[in-house]
């Protein structure tokens, strides 16, 4: 009798541990079908008999062919791009491959996507409860048959997006059964930040985001002596040459080579409100993010080595964004990509990232400061940079305002700023 309800159980797709279920049958169709063909035996009814293993049997072979229907069945996913900016189209080619002898005739994929990745073409819908996109793809399979589906994705917002990954659907031809199988892998697209010219800003190249004339001194290397001269006034004591000094009887210096690589660092606030219970301003964290990317590309561009740092997180992790100074050929991608994997919103008070920061920032270094509002302790912060010589620029938007402070050199950035000509590529 064990044996009995095992095997009506395994018919009926009962099983917890299946990956199956059954459309029609259930425990009462099988139980009923044994009982009618041993009645029909008993009763020496061949109609009654005949019936009643023509269901079990019809149970059996569905079964069976339903449990091998995703064997041996592999799906394939590539991206054209997986690098875009906002509006771009990145095409998705899903490969279904069929490598056994036994045809698939019912076939439904089901692969997730970010909400802001639309497929073009293709029906979609939200899925309520974790707020990802499902693409939804019909067909069939015919034996050591492979199948491929070219679906356009609109990138709709910025962000790291993932492809990926898929539900395989389908059954045996009765459609008395269904198998599901899921996967696990899945591609990653990150979608860059708009980058805006700032031609409009009208920022001189001999003025690094700078309002005011000022003379531009090299930086010079102590480390690097290319000659020496006689002593001037404006001289520091340590760059005598004393040994110099000793053989010619005249004060002498050392002349330092200059050194012409401008640093740049860009601090970024992603509080929209002083307090976090106050709630998020999604648009002014977007458009903070998309400031401080559109001044990172136009820094790089006027070869400044160029470092960011954010108080917000980076996607799937607990750090915060921090990206050293660099000007190497790969720091913009390194950027940009910094910029789509940043949550749009903070962690941290910007204040606490400010004073974290503030000590490791080069001497003479620019540092421009991206916020969308002003509060007490970054205006304190802000009065720091400057008491310490760095040159510091500050960026306000949305709510953000001038506290006035002397030496501070403010570049508003609003919505009005952004040109309308077609974003630079970042990448």
């Amino acid at each position: 009798m064990d044996r009995l309800r095992a095997a009506i159980a395994h018919i009926s797709g009962s099983s917890q541990s299946a990956t199956f279920r059954s459309l029609y049958f259930n425990r009462i169709w099988i139980y009923g079908a044994v009982i009618v063909t041993l009645a029909g035996v008993v009763a020496e009814i061949v109609s009654m008999a005949l019936l009643g293993a023509l269901v079990l049997a019809s149970a059996g072979i569905a079964k069976l062919w339903n449990q091998a229907t995703l064997s041996n069945v592999t799906l394939e996913r590539t991206l054209s791009l997986d690098r875009a900016l906002p509006g771009d189209i990145v095409t998705l080619k899903l490969t279904v491959t069929n490598r056994k002898p036994l045809p698939a005739p019912s076939l439904r994929i089901d692969e997730d996507l970010s909400e802001q990745i639309v497929p073009i073409g293709h029906r979609s819908t939200i899925d309520g409860t974790s707020g990802r996109r499902v693409l939804h793809l019909t067909g069939s399979l015919r034996p050591y048959e492979r199948v491929t589906w070219t679906i356009p994705l609109e990138c709709r917002a910025r962000g790291s997006h993932w492809v990926g990954p898929a539900t395989l659907l389908s059954g045996d031809p009765f459609g008395f059964f269904s198998s599901r199988e899921a996967e696990d892998r899945n591609v990653e697209l990150l979608v860059y930040p708009r980058v805006h010219p700032l031609a409009n800003l009208s920022l001189p190249n001999q003025q690094p985001l700078g309002e005011q004339s000022v003379a531009r001194n090299l930086v010079t290397d102590p480390m690097r002596v290319s000659g020496i001269r006689d002593y001037r006034s404006e001289d520091p004591f340590r760059s005598i040459h004393w040994k110099a000094t000793a053989r010619q009887s005249i004060i002498q210096v050392k002349v330092q080579e200059p050194v012409t690589t401008l640093s740049m660092m860009i601090l970024l606030n992603l509080d929209t409100f002083d307090h976090f219970w106050e709630g998020l301003d999604m648009v002014s964290a977007e458009q903070s993010i998309e400031a401080a990317a559109s001044i990172a590309a136009w820094g790089l561009n006027e070869r400044f080595a160029v470092g960011l740092r954010a108080n917000g997180v980076v996607a799937r992790s607990d750090q915060s964004l921090r990206i050293p100074v660099g000007r190497g050929h790969t720091q913009l991608a390194t950027l940009m990509s910094g910029f789509a994997r940043l949550w749009a919103y903070s962690t941290i008070p910007f204040g606490q990232t400010m004073a974290a920061e503030i000590p490791r920032i080069p001497w003479g270094s620019t540092v421009v400061v991206v916020t969308p509002m002003m509060s007490k302790d970054i205006e304190s912060q802000l009065a720091t940079l400057i008491t310490r010589g760095r040159r510091t620029v500050l960026v306000p938007l949305g709510a953000a305002v001038d506290p006035g402070l002397p030496g501070l050199i403010v570049r508003p950035f609003g919505p009005t700023t952004f040109s309308r000509e077609p974003a630079p590529e970042a990448a």
